[in-house]
C-alpha cells in the first residue's frame, strides 16, 4: 500500500492521499477510485486517524444488532427463576412424594443433623421420597442391627423366595 512513496500509516498527510487518488482516478473511467486500490486504502487510514475514540464507539455501537426484547435486571439472589431468565426449568409434573424440600429453596437446617423440636429451629427435607411414600424411615435404609424397630417403615417385600413363603417350612 503505497510502497512507491515510500510513506508510513502515520507520516501520510491529507496532500499525499490526494496525490494518489488524482493518480488513481486519471487511469480509471469516469474518474472513479475502485475499492481495493492504495488511495482507498490510504484515506481510510486517515479517517481512522481523525476520528477520535468517542466516535469510532458510537459508529461501532450503531452497527450492532439490537436484541429482540429488551433486557431485564436479573436477580440472582431470588429463588423466582423468572427474573433470572432462565428461561426453561419449570416444574411440569411432580416427580417424588413430598418433593417441596427438592424444589424450594432450603431455608431450614437439615433434619438429619438438626433435630427442629429439641433446637426449636426451622428443619427441612422431612417427609421427601421414600420415606413420604412409606410412611416413615424405610426399613432397609438403617442398619442392620437398627432393622424392625419401632417408627420404621415395613419395606421388606415378598419377592418369592422358598425361605419366605414356602409352606413347608
Amino acid at each position: 500500500m503505497a510502497s512507491g512513496l515510500g510513506m508510513q500509516g502515520d507520516q501520510i498527510t491529507k496532500e499525499d492521499v490526494r496525490r494518489v487518488e488524482h493518480e488513481e482516478s486519471a487511469g480509471h473511467k469516469a474518474g472513479n477510485i475502485p475499492a481495493g486500490s492504495d488511495a482507498a486504502a490510504m484515506q481510510s487510514m486517515m479517517d481512522k486517524q481523525n476520528q477520535n475514540k468517542g466516535e469510532v464507539i458510537e459508529e461501532r455501537k450503531g452497527n450492532l444488532p439490537l436484541p429482540e426484547q429488551p433486557p431485564t435486571k436479573s436477580d440472582f439472589n431470588s429463588a423466582d427463576a423468572s427474573t433470572v431468565n432462565v428461561g426453561s426449568g419449570g416444574v411440569s409434573d411432580t416427580f417424588s412424594k413430598g418433593n417441596d424440600a427438592l424444589r424450594e429453596p432450603a431455608t431450614g437446617d437439615s433434619a438429619v443433623r438438626t433435630d427442629g423440636n429439641a433446637f426449636m429451629v426451622n428443619t427441612k427435607a422431612q417427609g421427601v421420597g421414600r420415606e413420604a411414600m412409606e410412611g416413615g424411615l424405610p426399613n432397609d435404609a438403617v442398619a442392620r442391627d437398627a432393622k424392625d424397630k419401632a417408627g420404621l417403615a415395613d419395606t421388606t417385600k415378598d419377592y418369592g423366595y422358598p425361605q419366605k413363603n414356602d409352606p413347608t417350612s
